[in-house]
């Protein structure tokens, strides 16, 4: 991630598009990813998408990790900033009123963790969905054109089929 992040710390989209855009036409013809290539495009897109919400690149590093240690958990270490025997006498408060505010926060923070995890692997699967479905819609576009006989700019209107008519008609 450290190669698409600029000077002041932010990544640099116009690169991560470009980079997506190089690889889509080395491989337009074939039209064929391996699952790998297709999760390296789907986290340059990802880092894409936050870098224009301004997410922190760290936060952005810690929610790609394998692991869920972004996720909140119910599970918190009793501590404080106190020094001296006022330190200790706080933590024991603390620890002897957690039971009962755990009966109250446990419900809904296990709820939200779920959530949180069910939206991120949503979000995930559905930019490796679009990479895909872009890939597939490039690899259908160049075969069209390529029975077309004639490659032609993305969104040209002029169909082939209205070349054949005009030489009918003529």
């Amino acid at each position: 991630m450290d190669e698409w992040t600029g000077s002041d710390g932010r990544v640099d989209v116009a690169a991560i598009m470009g980079r997506i855009r190089e690889k889509i036409r080395g491989r337009r013809d074939r039209g064929l990813y391996t699952d790998e290539e297709v999760e390296e495009l789907s986290a340059l897109r990802l880092q894409a998408f936050a870098d224009d919400a301004g997410i922190d690149p760290d936060l952005l590093a810690r929610l790609m990790a394998p692991n869920h240690n972004w996720n909140i958990s119910t599970d918190y270490r009793i501590e404080t900033h106190r020094a001296g025997p006022a330190a200790r006498l706080v933590v024991l408060l603390k620890k002897l009123v957690r039971p009962w505010i755990r009966l109250y926060t446990d419900q809904p923070l296990s709820r939200q963790a779920q959530i949180n995890l069910y939206l991120h692997y949503l979000c995930h699967n559905l930019v490796r969905e679009l990479v895909r479905l872009q890939i597939e819609h490039t690899a259908v576009r160049n075969k069209l054109d390529a029975l077309a006989g004639e490659p032609g700019p993305p969104g040209d209107e002029a169909s082939p089929g209205g070349e054949k008519g005009e030489k009918a008609s003529g």
